[in-house]
């Protein structure tokens, strides 16, 4: 036990105190017991308890503190990579016969010239390792100065650089969490904007151009393609037009006249006014020839006639019915036509024969050909010598009659029309010469039906055909053309009257 009562077991030395100097060793101004050799022994100096609430004075100056000796001792006595390992040390005497120790300077230090280097714990002028407060955490809470010295002390080399990452991580994770955001905020703001204030143009537009609206258009349908032909500026700008109108289901199917970069609610309601439509309305009356409906179709459709004349060198793809036998003759119904813009022959034509087909199956031509004895050829072929004779509608079953009688007597029908057909003329009386032609449609010379009809008869034609009056006549005479009053006769002497009486009207203009 030494003086200050701290007591060591004998012969052991603590480790951390002191090692055992590798090389030579010089001992001046100090006694103690002789050796076996009888030289003087080393004595090593004696260790101290350290009371940490002794603390050191000098720490109470917080600038002072990260210079002073004990914070260069404290930073020297770190162990945190190795350990702690005293350097050359030699026991001398300095001034006052006091012993003292030698240092080199370390990593943590200062020159050892500096003042008051050696001002250490209060222990008798000895340096005591390893009682320093580094990682002790029960004195660091008990001493701020000491703290704060030590976070004012020398910065290491990696000090920057987490201070940079400090920061770093954190606006990172702020970037991850607010691109997202406003990628999201733009995409809704532009459906917003899209759906309720969507890109529309601001007049009535500049220019021309023909648009179709197809059978079954609907607002939601044709926006793309106006908006694809830069009549609109966008598709949902025309369905908030039509929403926001009166009829808003009320698009006709067609060809309209349109214009470009146009407001959408002005192109909503030019589509609603038929007026603007764009087409050709063609009527083709009942009993004209091929020859005229081609002749009227090549003047007001838009197409020329030869693109007609064309199609009826094939009339294979104009799909006529079985009973036409290839001829197209009496097959183009007779009615009212919209040709739109950019129509072909072909499909004028087919829709002519689609339509007639309509009226064959609405008046079910098939088995009312059978009630009369005749076949569908047949009954349309008599249909147009009807149509062709008849002046009003309602002398077409007398006509109709007048036909089957001599039919059925075997009496040449003897019927100017089908003369002046055969001769490709126009006319309501044939001439004595015309009546000799050798045409197989001259029915003055040849017996029955002609070979095919001679011009196209419309619906009551056919139905007069169908249904014909019930009586004797043989002979009928239509005696004012103007107003086709028409007289029917059993008697050839009264059929006569009524030729001189239709010569007399033709001769002063009612004809």
């Amino acid at each position: 036990m030494n003086g200050n009562g701290n007591t060591w077991p004998p012969n052991q030395r603590d480790p951390r105190l002191f090692q055992q100097p590798s090389g030579p060793m010089r001992v001046t101004g100090s006694t103690g017991p002789t050796g076996p050799t009888g030289s003087k022994r080393f004595q090593p100096p004696q260790p101290l308890h350290h009371d940490p609430r002794d603390r050191d004075p000098r720490l109470t100056d917080p600038q002072g503190a990260a210079d002073s000796p004990w914070r260069r001792t404290e930073r020297r006595s770190r162990p945190e990579t190795t350990g702690w390992h005293p350097g050359p040390v030699s026991h001398s005497s300095g001034p006052g016969g006091e012993e003292y120790y030698m240092r080199e300077p370390g990593p943590y230090g200062q020159p050892d010239d500096e003042e008051g280097y050696d001002d250490r714990y209060d222990a008798g002028g000895r340096f005591v390792p390893g009682f320093g407060d580094y990682g002790d955490d029960e004195y660091e809470d008990d001493d701020p100065p000491r703290r704060a010295a030590r976070s004012r002390g020398p910065k290491g080399p990696r000090g920057p650089r987490r201070r940079r990452l400090v920061w770093i991580a954190p606006l990172a994770a702020l970037l991850v969490f607010l691109i997202p955001l406003a990628i999201g905020g733009a995409y809704v703001y532009h459906i917003y904007q899209s759906k309720y204030h969507p890109a529309d143009y601001s007049g009535p537009g500049t220019g021309y151009l023909v648009v179709q609206v197809p059978s079954g258009s609907s607002p939601t349908s044709l926006g793309p393609q106006l908006a694809k032909l830069g009549v609109v500026a966008s598709p949902r700008a025309f369905v908030l037009a039509a929403e926001h109108s009166s009829n808003p289901n009320g698009l006709l199917p067609g060809f309209y006249g349109m214009h470009l970069h146009m407001k959408a609610s002005l192109a909503y309601a030019l589509l609603l006014n038929p007026k603007n439509l764009v087409q050709h309305t063609i009527t083709i009356p009942e009993g004209w020839r091929l020859t005229q409906i081609v002749a009227y179709l090549g003047a007001k459709s838009g197409i020329p006639a030869s693109a007609y004349q064309a199609i009826l060198k094939n009339p294979a793809q104009l799909h006529l019915p079985a009973s036409a036998d290839g001829k197209a003759e009496g097959y183009l119904f007779p009615a009212t036509y919209e040709v739109q813009p950019h129509e072909t022959a072909l499909g004028v034509l087919t829709g002519m024969v689609q339509r007639f087909e309509q009226e064959a199956t609405q008046v079910n031509l098939p088995t009312g050909a059978k009630q009369v004895h005749l076949s569908e050829s047949q009954v349309i072929t008599m249909a147009s010598l009807v149509e062709a004779e008849g002046g009003r509608v309602s002398d077409y079953p007398k006509i109709a009659r007048v036909i089957y009688n001599r039919l059925a007597q075997g009496i040449p029908l003897q019927l100017d029309s089908t003369v002046l057909y055969g001769l490709n003329t126009y006319g309501i009386i044939a001439s004595d010469q015309q009546l000799t032609s050798p045409s197989p449609y001259n029915t003055y010379r040849h017996k029955g039906l002609t070979p095919g009809p001679i011009d196209s008869p419309g619906a009551a034609a056919i139905q007069a055909v169908l249904h014909p009056a019930s009586g004797n006549w043989i002979y009928f005479v239509t005696v004012n053309p103007k107003t086709g009053e028409t007289l029917f006769t059993a008697s050839q002497a009264q059929f006569e009257q009524y030729r001189a009486e239709l010569q007399y009207n033709l001769a002063h203009g009612q004809g």
